[in-house]
């Protein structure tokens, strides 16, 4: 019984050893991996003795750990220098984990790193491609200057690996050699050249952000590689599509030849292209001519290989595509034209918003880059008027977005259903969208004069509304309209009302008007149009206030009566009223008795700037004023202020004004601004760039780069001449790997002007070019080589030269047709983890380990 329970024993201990890492373990029902979370103090103990012991499987154990807590948020750094020690660990997982590990903390512990200077160098010729990027990656995050001779070696060493993750290494390093050193450059710039020459597209979008980094302006080092990006743009990887495309869109306004029709054209004004036949013009474009006439021949390139882009899973990447067909691509062609970007932009801006949660954000980001580009070029988006419908589900973000762009699509044709939808959507409950509706609403008054008197009705309805964030947003609305209808008289027509009707209608309601801005816009309003043509009708009716209409007295006496509890802008607008009133009519008394109490009241109130504005308009006015000893006798006698006045008056020098004078300073015509519900006023943003998160926050945010103009004196196109364009490198097969009844396919169609300038002739037109359009992202279009479309070639492309050196040593042998190795077989480029023979290494070492724990039992159970 007791051998049996000692067996027994042995062999749980055993079975918990062996399973301690799959969450079998018996007796406890907890999953073992929540251990790897505990930060307690006895845990952390734990984790040192496990970094200190001899065992691999302890060791890696406590790395583990460590990262665990990394992942939560816990400080590590304590246990640096012991996890430094494991840098030379034979076991791939533990170095796997400290180079993670290293690459979180070694900027702030660059002392204890130099203690592993030798183990880095060493494993920058490690089998294993992983272990050589993160190896160069921790080189170069040390930031002492001693050792930048050294990091240098090691960029120049693994700058030609054959691993691309390895030059994506290499290419982020540069970045960081330079961030130190920036008189690093002239040695930099070789290393760059090499990335750029590439042949894989994964080092594609490292490169180029290191480019940027390095020397943004230095676009003319990418001549001879422009070609080649464009034909690699459509395999990169996602964030590097992003990267190139902003790169190509500079480098094409700064070398390439600007289009005729590139830009805010009009397409509807662009005459049809017109061909002669036997006498006959024909609109219809011949197929035989060149579809790429008139354009440059690598912007054509750039153009066309991009187009599989607006297909692309990734919102960053359509977006980026858009941006550079709409600062780059001609206006009404048909095969590159600006009109593309339409149906990608609405097609992402619609799928993004059915999922709130995940992408609410793409789609509010993507309506606004819509509504940017709808009020600079509406005609591009005026045949899909109604994909901007607001829904009641959209965002509020969205809705506003939409509703800019609506009132900017709004035309002569859809006019009417336009105004239909903004008086729906001024019921919404959500304040923000209500009021950009009513602002579109008046944008339809001032713009279009079938709906004037329509919208006009609207707006007068709203001043009754009992949502006081409306009322204001109507007064405004109405002042933007009354001002465009006496500036432009576009709309002075039997169907809207003369301007001082609508302003005397504002003011009979202004006691059920709260809002501050919008009674300080009446206040304005009423001073801009109380002059009155009726001057004898005024001076005999009323007050007899000669020059002023009959109902602006009484706004007058409304205003002063509660100044005291009017907010800051509306006192400064009244204070502007009553002076604009002593200009109209200087001579009536007790206007002028109403103004001295006015300004008695602003001289001593809490708002500085109430006062300031007091005292100018109060300086300003000496010209006008009468003799005080009039004014003393119409009021009863002088006061102390007026005596102060006085001798103020006498003190001050400068120049009087004369009334005439004023009167332009004060009633002069002001500019109409269209003011969003946001604050932006129209094209206020127009000095940041269409897509730009500058432009859509409304100031220069850190990055931001203007675009540069399109250049007068573009480069000659053999500068981007390169060998990197020779199809033979990217579609010529090799004899050693090619079968005997092999027919080499036929060559890519690309267009005349996309092809390179030194092929002989051009190609035909395929039938496959029409399915362009509908093309996946992944997918590379005709102009694009297709050495990366079959992805177990491009595993094998390395092997097959290095099977091709040794075949070609054995002249006039036969060439046998060669059988593709298994797919076990192919160890992959690329490998992020291990190569075979690691793995192989691995599972021996695992066999070895079970084979002698059940020798042991065995030994054990014989006994």
């Amino acid at each position: 019984m007791t051998t049996l329970n000692r067996l027994s024993q042995r062999l749980k201990e055993n079975f918990v050893e062996t399973t301690r890492d799959l969450s079998l373990l018996s007796g406890t029902a907890t999953n073992s991996s929540s251990t790897y979370f505990d930060t307690s103090d006895d845990k952390l103990k734990e984790i040192s003795k496990l970094l200190e012991s001899r065992v691999d499987r302890e060791r890696l154990e406590g790395m583990k750990r460590i990262i665990a807590g990394m992942s939560k948020g816990r400080d590590m750094e304590r246990f640096f220098a012991q996890v430094v020690k494991n840098v030379v660990s034979p076991s791939i997982e533990i170095r796997k984990l400290v180079y993670i590990y290293l690459l979180r903390f070694a900027s702030t512990n660059s002392d204890l790193l130099l203690l592993s200077i030798n183990t880095f160098q060493k494993d920058l010729s490690d089998p294993s491609p992983l272990i050589r990027s993160m190896s160069l990656r921790v080189l170069t995050s040390i930031r002492v200057p001693v050792i930048q001779g050294i990091v240098m070696l090691g960029l120049k060493k693994l700058v030609t690996d054959r691993n691309p993750w390895v030059r994506k290494t290499v290419a982020g390093g540069l970045a960081k050699v330079y961030e130190m050193d920036t008189s690093s450059l002239s040695q930099i710039i070789p290393l760059l050249q090499t990335l750029l020459s590439s042949q894989s597209p994964l080092t594609l979008g490292a490169t180029l952000t290191a480019f940027l980094e390095i020397c943004p302006d230095r676009l003319d080092f990418l001549h001879p590689y422009y070609r080649h990006i464009c034909r690699l743009l459509v395999d990169a990887d996602e964030w590097g599509q992003v990267v190139a495309l902003q790169v190509l869109t500079r480098y094409a306004r700064a070398m390439l030849e600007k289009p005729d029709t590139a830009g805010p054209i009009n397409t509807l004004l662009i005459p049809p292209r017109t061909t002669t036949t036997n006498g006959t013009k024909n609109t219809e474009t011949d197929e035989s001519e060149d579809e790429f006439a008139g354009l440059d021949e690598d912007l054509a390139m750039l153009l066309h290989c991009i187009k599989p882009l607006f297909q692309s899973r990734n919102p960053a990447v359509v977006l980026a595509t858009s941006n550079v067909y709409y600062h780059l691509a001609p206006a009404g062609h048909k095969v590159v034209g600006q009109e593309l970007l339409v149906r990608p932009l609405l097609r992402l801006a619609g799928s993004s918003g059915n999922e709130k949660n995940e992408r609410g954000e793409i789609a509010v980001l993507t309506w606004e880059v819509l509504a940017e580009m709808v009020e600079e070029r509406p005609w591009l988006f005026t045949s899909y008027h109604s994909s901007f419908f607001l829904f009641a589900t959209d965002a509020l973000g969205v809705q506003i977005a939409k509703l800019r762009a609506l009132s900017a699509l709004v035309t002569s044709e859809n006019a009417q259903v336009s105004m239909r939808e903004f008086k729906y959507y001024v019921r919404f409950p959500n304040d923000e969208v209500s009021e950009e509706a009513v602002r579109a609403i008046g944008h339809c008054v001032r713009t279009q004069a079938e709906v004037a008197s329509t919208g006009l009705s609207t707006l007068m309805r709203l001043l009754k509304s009992k949502r006081d964030t409306l009322v204001a947003r109507a007064v405004i609305v109405l002042k933007s309209v009354i001002l465009s209808q006496t500036q432009a008289n576009t709309l002075s027509n039997a169907s809207l009302p003369l301007p001082q009707r609508l302003v005397a209608r504002l003011a009979k309601g202004l006691d059920g008007i709260t809002n501050p801005k919008a009674r300080a816009s009446v206040f304005w309003l009423v001073g801009q149009f109380a002059a009155s043509d009726l001057s004898d009708e005024s001076s005999t009716r009323g007050l007899g206030w000669e020059g002023v209409a009959l109902w602006v007295p009484d706004v007058v006496r409304k205003g002063i009566k509660g100044f005291v509890e009017e907010s800051g802008i509306a006192k400064l607008q009244i204070l502007t009223l009553v002076t604009k009133l002593l200009v109209l009519s200087p001579s009536a008394p007790q206007l002028t008795l109403m103004s001295q109490y006015l300004f008695n009241l602003a001289r001593y109130d809490s708002d500085y700037d109430v006062r300031d504005r007091a005292r100018f308009l109060h300086a300003l006015l000496r010209g006008v004023r009468g003799d005080k000893s009039a004014v003393g006798e119409n009021g009863g006698g002088k006061t102390l202020s007026v005596d102060e006045d006085a001798e103020t008056e006498k003190e001050m020098g400068g120049v009087i004004l004369r009334r005439e004078q004023i009167k332009v300073i004060i009633l002069g015509k002001r500019d109409v601004k269209d003011v969003g519900t946001d604050g932006r006023i129209g094209g206020q943003n127009a000095e940041y760039e269409v897509g730009s998160m500058s432009r859509i926050a409304g100031k220069k945010l850190g990055g931001y780069e203007e675009l540069p103009e399109w250049t007068d004196d573009p480069t000659d196109s053999s500068l981007r001449e390169s060998e990197l364009d020779d199809p033979s490198r990217l579609t010529t097969p090799h004899p050693s790997h090619t079968p005997t009844n092999y027919a080499p396919p036929p060559p890519l169609a690309v267009p005349t002007h996309v092809s390179s300038a030194s092929s002989s002739a051009p190609t035909p037109r395929n039938n496959a070019a029409s399915s362009m359009d509908n093309s996946p992202a992944g997918s590379v279009p005709q102009n694009v080589k297709s050495k990366f479309q079959d992805l177990d070639r491009f595993l094998d492309s390395d092997s097959e030269e290095e099977e091709s050196e040794d075949e070609s040593e054995s002249d006039g042998a036969p060439i046998r047709p060669v059988t593709a190795p298994p797919r076990s077989a192919i160890v992959p480029e690329y490998d992020e983890t291990t190569s075979e023979s690691e793995d192989a290494g691995t599972d021996q070492e695992e066999e070895d380990e079970s084979s002698e724990e059940e020798s042991e039992n065995a030994r054990f159970l014989s006994r």
